[in-house]
This record gives C-alpha cells, structure tokens and sequence, in this order.
C-alpha cells in the first residue's frame, strides 16, 4: 500500500497542487496518496507488533479452478454462448472449494446463475454477448 501510494505521489508531481480556490486538479490525489501511505504504514506496524494466526500451507488447487474457469469463459464464450458457457465455467470454479462440495447443489446454482445472466446483459443491459452458439457464423 505504501508503494501504491508513493507511485502514486510520483504520477500527479506534474498536476498543480492548489488554485485560486485551494484545490486544484493534484490534490485530492495527493491526499488519497498520503492517505493510503498512512493507512499502510498503519498497518505494517501493526502487523508486526501483534502475533497472527499461523498461515495454513498454501494450496494450489483454487487459484488453478479459478483460473480454469475464466479462461474456458474467455475462451468458449465467443463460440459456445452464454447458455451453454455458463453452466460448465461454475462448474469448474466449483472445484476450488477445500471440503468436499456437492454438485448437485452446484449444478442447481451453475444454472440459476446462467439464468440470471442470460436475462440481464443480453436482454437487459443490451450487451452483445451471444446467448447460443454461433457455430457456422
């Protein structure tokens, strides 16, 4: 956080800090970075005076569902559609939970969820998302 907020700092040096009626263009980012400095540096001294739990090992079984599924949606839903993506791209993020999940119960959420999105941005929002596949277009 402090190096955000020094980078920060170091982005708005050319933006004028005050104007005729005190704030200019650099300073509500120049106090959002001094905030941000402090915050971290609160919170640096914080954490190293106060013993936290012990960190569990890390397991690579979630960042590698998560990823999984937003490239098989990034991937699928050009070609595939969001009806037919939808269901299998929860699916898969399903299998970054550590207990034993069930998948009926997924399955159940996988295709409320793709239900939802299918009403709300192609119909809804009007963005350009294919619903079905396009194969042969």
């Amino acid at each position: 956080m402090v190096l955000i907020g020094i980078l920060a700092l170091y982005l708005v040096k050319d933006l004028p800090a005050t104007g005729r009626v005190g704030f200019a263009s650099g300073t509500a980012p120049r106090i959002f970075a001094y905030c941000l400095i402090g915050l971290g540096l609160a919170v640096t001294i914080i954490g190293w005076l106060n013993a936290g739990p012990n960190l569990e090992p890390l397991s690579i079984r979630g960042p590698v569902a998560i990823l999984g599924s937003v490239l098989f949606f990034a991937f699928a839903i050009r070609y595939l559609g969001l009806a037919v993506t939808g269901v299998p791209m929860v699916l898969i993020s399903t299998a970054a939970a550590r207990e034993n999940y069930r998948w009926k119960e997924a399955l159940i959420f996988a295709i409320s969820i793709t239900a939802f999105c299918a009403v709300l941005f192609p119909i809804v929002l009007g963005q350009p998302i294919p619903l079905w596949p396009t194969f042969g277009r």
